[in-house]
């Protein structure tokens, strides 16, 4: 994911006192945390004090997973927290759906601080390698128009590379020996390359393989 998860972070000012939330989650690619609290069942002085607790945290972004026999989802929601109810135990697929919700919010304004045309000075790139230069996630480019790139399984490649490619890539040829012709050029998915210049792979059991034309 890319979020890191640290337990027990910094204390919350909640009114006259404080609130230490269970985990937060940072994300990676911007300034942006996320607190996490589970409220489990308990007495009900502990849930009423645990309530007045969240009604006085501000100014933060927080999910709160709630054990649903408790009742008091909605009570929560109200005060602005986004809520995960949970039976047994929390579900790292509710969490992961609410993280989602951020991220996507995070992408689209990473994305729009972007050019909507991007050139990078490589002639073969990672979109990946791509976006730690921006200091972004992949989804933020992955979707930029690259005029001067073809865009190739996940790699940005030069079409005069790609011809140069295809000059020195026959039929018939060893992947053993196509390999090195890959690596020369920088360009790690040989198998998405070879696609796209009308190649395919013909494996021969684990012993390596033989390239052919992919036939229409």
């Amino acid at each position: 994911l890319d979020w890191e998860l640290t337990r027990e972070p910094e204390p919350l000012e909640a009114g006259a006192r404080v609130m230490i939330p269970d985990f937060a989650f940072d994300y990676v690619h911007a300034d942006f945390r996320v607190f996490f609290e589970i409220v489990g069942f308990w007495t009900p002085e502990y849930v009423e004090k645990k309530l007045d607790t969240l009604d006085r945290v501000e100014d933060v972004d927080m999910l709160v997973a709630v054990d649903e026999s408790l009742g008091i989802g909605e009570e929560i929601a109200a005060r602005d927290h986004r809520v995960i109810p949970y039976t047994g135990s929390v579900r790292l697929k509710d969490v992961r759906d609410a993280l989602r919700e951020y991220e996507d919010r995070l992408v689209a304004d990473a994305a729009g601080d972007l050019p909507e045309e991007i050139v990078p000075d490589r002639d073969v790139v990672a979109l990946e390698t791509l976006a730690a230069d921006y200091g972004v996630s992949v989804a933020a480019v992955e979707d930029k128009s690259f005029p001067e790139h073809d865009l190739v399984g996940r790699t940005l490649i030069r079409p005069e590379v790609l011809a140069d490619l295809d000059a020195s890539i026959e039929a018939g040829m060893d992947l053993a020996e196509a390999e090195p012709v890959f690596d020369e050029r920088g360009v790690d998915d040989a198998s998405a390359t070879l696609a796209a210049l009308g190649y395919r792979v013909e494996w021969e059991g684990l012993g390596g393989g033989v390239i052919r034309e992919i036939e229409n």
